[in-house]
């Protein structure tokens, strides 16, 4: 279930419900296709808002230095997200996860545990 999103200048980030926590997804604003090598678990809601935030404030910026379009809002706005990223990731101990690995495990969880004894 999707519960907020935040758009940069071409991807939205998506913060959805995961049965791990809450899992941050990268969204392209033309075709709609999620990309498969972005996203991350929180387990707090308040931190994975605030990193879906950040990570749009951080595409927007990237995308004006790209265009050469000079915008003092844009700079104030990645650092007041980044900041409020941070206070929340360390005041609630979550800096998230990298969702390839939880795929990985759940990959190697649900192979057969197959031992062999010498």
């Amino acid at each position: 279930m999707l519960l907020c999103a935040s758009e940069g200048r071409h991807w939205r980030y998506e913060v959805c419900e995961h049965e791990d926590g809450y899992l941050v997804q990268m969204r392209d604003l033309m075709t709609g296709d999620l990309d498969d090598e972005f996203s991350t678990i929180f387990r707090t809601l308040p931190v994975a808002f605030a990193y879906a935030e950040m990570s749009a404030a951080y595409e927007r910026y990237a995308a004006s230095e790209l265009e050469h379009v000079p915008d003092e809002q844009i700079e104030i706005d990645v650092e007041l997200t980044e900041r409020h990223f941070i206070d929340l990731s360390d005041r609630l101990h979550d800096s998230g996860m990298n969702g390839i690995v939880v795929q990985a495990w759940e990959r190697e969880s649900q192979r057969s545990s197959v031992r062999m004894l010498h």
